[in-house]
């Protein structure tokens, strides 16, 4: 019986990728070739490739790339030169100049596989879904003995693709061999280091399926050592969120490192964090890309660990009052927050913004004034100090302070400080982004600044800035 059963599955496989292919091949058509000028092919140019790649072949790649562009300058039209060129860019690390040197290539050899690949997954990337799906389509329909690691980026890619041209039908084929080619790929990159897991993890984001980076990530972590371990960990809650996730993927992974109460995390690797607070890091993550649902779940796991971390605490806190309003539950963990450090600003600043949404103006002032003497003048607490000047009828102190929190918030200065800051947070704790600095700051701040220029509008209309327009708006 197991061996019928078994001989049907390997006849399904079969099937399968016969139904694949024949799928892919009205996609895989190769253009006429390009417009290139011919040029008769002469010795002097065949000698300058080869020498180029004598010295490639001793590490020597600069020195190749200016025989490659004598080759090509003396035969515009051979392929070769070209390719070379490309590999040698990609080692001294100029992956821009190599991408149009493998553009090169296939405007004079369509079916060169690096190429295709190379371009076919930019394309995918960039949102060129059509140019993808034809490129990536023609690779696969060679005979290609491609990395594991390879074909599940193509075959992301190409899957992905078709799903945006609307071949559903196609798309839904690469689903069936998915999760073992995920296996394939971590068996070939269980050996590779931090950098290469941060590559990978990246491009899957990139090609629009964070749901593959999180099953590869989440397949890894328990067999990694510290450091590696540390790079899928920290990159872990931004994939789920990417991946629409709730936050169960990172708390269930965390927890199982963390059995013995440690979990590293970058930068500080080599430093092992308490179990409760690589939760709170990762929650402090997720919220930081707008996720707010899978935050809180990370810190009441944190808390229920250690509820004398007064950021997580607070933290709990001010995600709740910003999805809940001034429910019970947010009051009592601001309150939690501000009993284990009364004179932090930012705790000052979260139990001022609960008195502001109970009504409690005067209370909310006192908060947040010395709020804004410990923060040094935060912008955003001058904001949440303007509100409550406005609700307790200091109608010209409001306005005096929403100004100059508008004016902080837009200066370049503070602009450049916020995209630094997130640059610094993907470049050495993240290690791969689902969103650009500039974006990010938006998500953050730009809805603040946006705020900030209604109400100061409406002020300058006579309006309240807290009541609803008449067409409903605010």
């Amino acid at each position: 019986m197991i061996s019928s059963l078994l001989l049907a599955t390997v006849f399904f496989s079969y099937a399968h990728a016969d139904i694949l292919s024949d799928q892919l091949l009205k996609y895989a058509v190769i253009p006429p070739f390009s417009n290139v000028q011919d040029s008769e092919s002469t010795r002097p140019a065949a000698r300058a490739y080869v020498t180029g790649r004598d010295l490639a072949a001793s590490n020597r790649h600069r020195e190749a790339i200016s025989f490659y562009l004598q080759s090509v300058e003396i035969d515009n039209a051979s392929p070769a030169p070209w390719a070379a060129m490309a590999h040698s860019l990609e080692e001294i690390g100029r992956p821009d100049a190599a991408f149009r040197a493998w553009g090169e290539t296939l405007l004079r050899d369509p079916s060169n596989k690096r190429a295709l690949f190379v371009i076919g997954l930019d394309s995918a990337m960039g949102g060129e879904y059509q140019k993808a799906v034809h490129l990536l389509s023609r690779l696969r329909s060679q005979k290609n003995e491609n990395t594991p690691t390879n074909t599940l980026l193509q075959d992301v890619a190409l899957a992905t693709s078709l799903q945006k041209i609307g071949d559903l039908e196609t798309s839904a084929l690469f689903e069936t061999n998915r999760v073992d080619l995920i296996n394939a790929s971590f068996a070939q990159l269980v050996h590779g280091n931090e950098p290469v897991w941060l590559s990978i993890m990246q491009q899957l984001v990139d090609l629009g399926n964070p749901s593959v980076a999180l099953q590869l990530a989440v397949m890894a972590a328990p067999k990694l050592d510290k450091q590696r371990q540390a790079a899928v960990l920290s990159a872990m809650p931004i994939i789920e969120v990417a991946a629409g996730g709730d936050g169960s993927v990172t708390l269930t992974t965390y927890t199982e490192i963390g059995k013995d109460g440690l979990v590293p995390l970058r930068p500080r690797w080599f430093e092992p964090a308490t179990l409760a607070y690589a939760l709170s890091t990762a929650a402090q993550s997720m919220s930081s890309v707008g996720s707010v649902d899978p935050a809180i779940k990370l810190y009441k796991a944190s808390i229920s660990l250690d509820n004398t971390d007064v950021i997580a605490v607070n933290n709990l806190a001010w995600n709740l009052l910003l999805r809940d309003g001034a429910t019970e539950q947010a009051i009592v963990f601001a309150q939690e927050a501000f009993d284990l450090d009364p004179t932090a600003g930012f705790v000052q600043d979260t139990n001022g913004y609960a008195k502001l949404m109970q009504g409690k103006s005067s209370e909310a002032i006192d908060l947040f004034v010395s709020a804004l003497e410990e923060s040094g003048g935060d912008p955003q607490i001058l904001d949440h100090l303007a509100d409550a000047y406005w609700k307790a009828n200091q109608r010209r102190d409001a306005i005096s302070a929403w100004q100059k929190a508008y004016s902080t918030l837009r200066s370049p200065e503070y602009y450049q400080a916020i995209v630094e800051g997130f640059q610094g947070t993907i470049y050495s704790v993240w290690g791969i982004s689902i969103a650009t600095p500039e974006a990010l700051y938006d998500l953050e701040i730009g809805s603040i600044v946006r705020r900030l220029q209604e109400k100061l509008m409406a002020v300058q209309e006579g309006r309240d800035p807290f009541e609803r327009k008449k067409n409903g708006d605010h």
